[in-house]
């Protein structure tokens, strides 16, 4: 979210739909410990800084931005250490003695905030980039074009009316575990995204005190065994996370696809022949299709 929020600053396109979907892939995909928030927000991130590409529909300039995204990702895992959230802290926010260490003696926090600096240094220099058109590049224009999250997103706004077209647009950074990297499988972001457009965080317009209220009532419930009465994006979230785990094995695209993907023409042949990886992008769309559905007539 952070890194979501330093692009959308930096190339003056604040996109508050965007930003709000993207608060549920905070520490890891609703703190769960998979690819870090800031992989996955930098990355729509230059997914909207090159949304005229991505518009224009050229399979070439999606190619080059998923080389692009993986670089980003690359650099994140060198820098330090790790993609993954929980690889990096250390922490397990699902449990009291987790969250606990997190805080105290306050080292967790400063390690976290020196990745925010240094990812928004690294993405202030990637939002100058262009997009080369990879010339190895030889896909056929004909034939649907799959994309986890976006597939996601796409299916969630027919079922629901619910939907935001920079994110849909931008979440092709998410194919293959963010930038073909084997990360957060798209279909779970896209799920939780999707989720978020309606229960998510507004963060620019939420004052500090009301950000602190959202961050601490969101990591209760994840220590909560039952699931919270009231409408509250984590306590949703880490249901659908458990859910799509139970069906997928794993929340992270290696795992899943068992592969890593050399390229978008790989990742989209493998989406062709894969009957599980797609009718896991359909699981996770009727899972927050009926989250969706069950809290959008509700009050906060």
């Amino acid at each position: 979210m952070a890194a979501l929020e330093v692009v959308q600053n930096m190339i003056g396109a604040p996109q508050n739909r965007m930003l709000k979907a993207a608060t549920g892939l905070e520490g890891g995909c609703v703190a769960s410990g998979a690819t870090c928030g800031l992989v996955t927000g930098g990355s729509l991130g230059l997914g909207l800084v090159h949304a005229e590409a991505l518009e224009s529909g050229d399979r070439n300039s999606e190619a080059a931005l998923l080389d692009r995204v993986g670089e980003y990702v690359k650099w994140f895992e060198t820098a330090f250490g790790s993609q993954f959230c929980r690889e990096c802290t250390g922490i397990d926010f699902y449990t009291l003695s987790g969250q606990a260490r997190y805080l105290i003696p306050g080292d967790k926090v400063a390690g976290c905030l020196a990745r925010v600096r240094g990812a928004a240094r690294y993405l202030s220099e990637a939002r100058d980039w262009e997009l080369p058109v990879p010339g190895s590049f030889e896909e056929p224009a004909t034939g649907p074009a799959y994309h986890c999250a976006g597939d996601v997103l796409k299916t969630i706004r027919q079922n629901t009316g619910l939907g935001d077209p920079y994110l849909e647009q931008a979440s092709v950074v998410l194919d293959g575990g963010v930038g073909l990297s084997g990360g957060l499988c798209g279909a779970l972001a896209g799920a939780v995204m999707g989720i978020n457009l309606l229960l998510g965080l507004n963060v620019r317009n939420t004052p500090y005190s009301g950000i602190v209220r959202a961050f601490l009532t969101g990591h209760i419930n994840l220590l909560l065994e039952e699931t919270s009465p009231k409408r509250e994006p984590f306590a949703v979230g880490k249901e659908v996370v458990a859910r799509f785990k139970q069906a997928a094995g794993s929340t992270t695209c290696a795992a899943v696809t068992g592969k890593r993907f050399a390229s978008r023409k790989d990742f989209q042949a493998h989406m062709a022949a894969s009957s599980r990886c797609r009718m896991l992008i359909r699981h996770a769309a009727g899972l927050a299709t009926d989250e969706i559905e069950k809290w959008k007539g509700s009050g906060k």
